[in-house]
């Protein structure tokens, strides 16, 4: 794909949550009340520490004119 047929994306920040578990191959964020979501990773890679607090976001295509 050419820079001129690139669409551009938004990034849309979705919640902030904090890290309440780490192991060597996963943490935990809270969401809330006791509903987490835990995201599989190589742990070694990141400085992610308990209690720190990430934001989950999504990208959208931003649409062109009309």
């Amino acid at each position: 794909m050419t820079d001129s047929t690139r669409r551009l994306r938004a990034i849309l920040p979705l919640l902030k949550a904090r890290v309440v578990d780490r192991g060597p191959d996963h943490f935990k964020l809270a969401i809330g009340g006791s509903t987490t979501i835990t995201v599989n990773c190589q742990m070694s890679m990141y400085d992610i520490r308990d209690g720190d607090l990430l934001t989950l976001y999504t990208e959208a295509l931003i649409k062109e004119h009309s």
